[in-house]
């Protein structure tokens, strides 16, 4: 299932540079909604920071917060964009900086049209595979809140293959007495809630959605 609500931002503060920008890339690249900003404070104050998509960010812009700065704040915010800084500054440890933070590329303008395609088309499929991640994680959550709290903390145990005895014993030890056949019917229900059709398949739910922990 591909994600068709990519955004995909500018952010220059190069007027006749951004407009370069938006002329090229709409006319390689589909499936985005493309909007230019000319600073990092229109951008953080007019883009949706939680959507999926891509950023393509001057390094420098005057006046105004730096592309680092913009860039530090998305992190703090946990964005989930996909950034691609384009600039003719710049230095090697900020190159490095910002690639150890997550940027999908660092472009040294001036740069081939071929070059920043390729490189947007690049941060476009990561950006898809956040936005397919986040859509299943939406997913699981969705079908976790199903589950009484009585079958969240059996899911585990079940996951882990114990039989319905050994779960009812150690609930009981637990002083919180539960029959074997009633770990029965609360496996039936997990499975059928979370939509796994065996033993394994809810381990891996549970593992890969970081619910191996839930109460």
């Amino acid at each position: 299932m591909k994600p068709s609500n990519l955004n995909l931002y500018i952010v220059d503060d190069d007027d006749a540079l951004r407009r370069s920008l938006v002329s090229l890339l709409n006319s390689h690249l589909r499936d985005f909604s493309l909007r230019d900003f000319e600073s990092g404070e229109a951008f953080l104050e007019g883009a949706d920071l939680d959507s999926n998509g891509v950023v393509v960010m001057d390094l420098r812009m005057e006046p105004g917060m730096s592309g680092l700065e913009v860039f530090n704040i998305l992190q703090e915010r946990k964005s989930q964009l996909a950034i691609v800084f384009l600039s003719g500054h710049g230095t090697i440890p900020d190159a490095v900086r910002a690639m150890e933070g997550g940027a999908v590329s660092w472009l040294i303008k001036p740069c081939p049209n071929e070059e920043l395609v390729q490189v947007v088309q690049r941060a476009k499929e990561r950006a898809v595979q956040i936005a397919v991640r986040r859509r299943a994680r939406q997913h699981a959550l969705a079908l976790w809140a199903k589950l009484s709290r009585r079958e969240k903390q059996m899911a585990l145990p079940c996951a882990q293959g114990k039989s319905s005895k050994l779960i009812s014993q150690e609930f009981t030890a637990a002083s919180d007495r539960v029959g074997y056949r009633t770990v029965d019917n609360h496996r039936a229900r997990i499975m059928a809630k979370l939509e796994v059709p065996n033993t394994n398949a809810l381990l891996a739910f549970l593992t890969e959605h970081g619910l191996t922990d839930e109460p």
